[in-house]
């Protein structure tokens, strides 16, 4: 697990493998600009040396069992050559770290801190980074956080829908449904019917809110069918309540036995519809020839 340090410079040792074989003059003299006037904003991620008194390197502690006492002769750098150059021409006598114990594990943690910035990666690999890193190495969340520079609802969101479901987590992987669907199937607490939510979602293409009045659809037959509330009943039922009649919304009279008709309007509509009705129906101009002259 990276440990946040600031070391002398000098303990710093160049990369047996740097990445970046060229660094040009321009680029390099901003780069010590903004070291000199702001600091390293980014700290060099780094592994320990241990030597003895001859120069020849001893074993490194076992990174699984954590640090042994043994204080480190120096250190190599794994991540940021560039910014120590930087820093040693800005004059900058110690540098923030974040110390590995295993090198891999920092080459590892520098691959999917990549690819998690990538644009086009998926939430699915996002999860499968962050679920390896967290069983693999043992990193905390407040590690992930730090390192990864993404909330805890974030890391977690993406870990939730790998590891929840498989069927869904295959489906978010190959691109067939998207985060959001992935959400709203999980939040189905009844495993038995996701498989008809996430068929909706990559089949037909669901949208979220129509997962979303599905799930409730469901919910509401569940209850139903504990006999904790009649079905397709809202939550302010009262048995025995007396309900008002149904009216028509364009002359106001209650339709004879059988004449009613149902009209179909977005819920979100309803206002503007009986807005209108208000205006040109039968029962405004009624009202209106009442009222007599304006």
């Amino acid at each position: 697990m990276p440990t946040p340090r600031m070391i002398p410079r000098m303990l710093l040792r160049a990369p047996a493998e740097p990445l970046r074989c060229e660094m040009q003059d321009a680029p390099m003299e901003d780069l010590v600009a903004s070291i000199k006037e702001l600091g390293i904003l980014e700290p060099l991620l780094v592994s320990p040396i241990y030597e003895d008194a001859g120069g020849d390197e001893i074993l490194t502690p076992d990174p699984h069992l954590g640090q042994t006492g043994v204080e480190p002769t120096a250190y190599e750098i794994i991540d940021g050559h560039r910014r120590s150059l930087a820093a040693q021409i800005a004059g900058v006598e110690e540098v923030p770290v974040m110390v590995f114990e295993n090198p891999e594990q920092a080459r590892y943690a520098i691959m999917l801190h990549a690819n998690v910035c990538r644009e086009d990666v998926t939430p699915y690999e996002e999860g499968v980074q962050f679920l390896d890193l967290a069983t693999k190495f043992a990193w905390s969340m407040d590690q992930l956080t730090r390192f990864f520079r993404k909330s805890e609802d974030y890391i977690n969101d993406r870990i939730d829908c790998v590891r929840k479901d498989a069927a869904v987590a295959e489906a978010l992987r190959d691109r067939r449904i998207n985060l959001g669907q992935a959400r709203e199937i999980l939040k189905c607490q009844d495993g038995t019917f996701r498989p008809a939510l996430l068929e909706q979602a990559a089949v037909h293409g669901a949208t979220i809110q129509s997962l979303r009045v599905m799930r409730h659809n469901r919910e509401s037959e569940e209850r139903a069918a504990q006999g904790n509330l009649p079905m397709h009943a809202s939550a302010q039922f009262v048995e025995g309540g007396i309900f008002p009649e149904e009216t028509c919304l364009w002359c106001g009279n209650v339709p004879p036995l059988g004449d009613a008709r149902k009209v179909t309007v977005c819920a979100y509509h309803q206002k503007d519809l009986e807005a209108v009705l208000d205006k040109v129906s039968l029962r405004a101009f009624i009202a209106a020839k009442a009222a007599g002259p304006a």
